[in-house]
């Protein structure tokens, strides 16, 4: 099969439970959405809106406004936009948190989150600061939050890149 979707999405598919789950940005990144579909037709199930940007600025024109894959765990889904917003729904569709984290992604945003425990973890590269931060995946709410860099070494650099999550022994 084949589907046309709207809009313009760099995020890779996420598949569970016999759907696709993409990210996708319509109206020049104005509306950023999450897509559905049939894994075995390639229907559109749900096209669901989750932030309204009445300017979300440029990004590299190699890149998207909804560039990070979708984070599927269980009955919930987890989008992260950059700048924009990061948001956790139910697989029906419903809103159950939003959270605006601020530094400006000036490309465009790129990792993906990923999930520790109760904690979903999200590398954040800006121009004007480049952290780590963690958000209680119940709520949205922050845990934590690392600048990257360090004294040797001077502050991060951006690297657009998903946390990688190891056990340092």
């Amino acid at each position: 099969w084949k589907t046309d979707l709207p809009g313009l999405g760099w995020s890779s598919p996420s598949i569970a439970e016999g759907r696709i789950w993409l990210t996708t940005a319509v109206d020049g990144g104005k509306s950023l959405r999450v897509l559905c579909l049939n894994l075995t037709t390639g229907e559109l199930i749900k096209d669901i809106e989750v932030f309204e940007k009445e300017n979300p600025g440029k990004i590299h024109n190699k890149n998207s406004h909804a560039s990070p894959t979708v984070l599927v765990s269980g009955d919930h889904l987890f989008v992260h936009y950059g700048r924009h917003g990061t948001a956790c729904l139910k697989t029906d569709g419903t809103i159950v948190w939003k959270t605006v984290l601020e530094y400006e992604h000036r490309h465009g945003p790129g990792g993906s989150p990923v999930l520790y425990d109760d904690r979903l973890i999200i590398n954040c590269d800006g121009t004007d600061k480049q952290f780590v931060v963690a958000l209680d995946k119940a709520t949205g709410k922050e845990l934590w939050n690392k600048p990257r860099g360090s004294e040797e070494l001077g502050p991060g650099r951006m690297a657009y890149s998903t946390p990688l999550l190891i056990t340092n022994e």
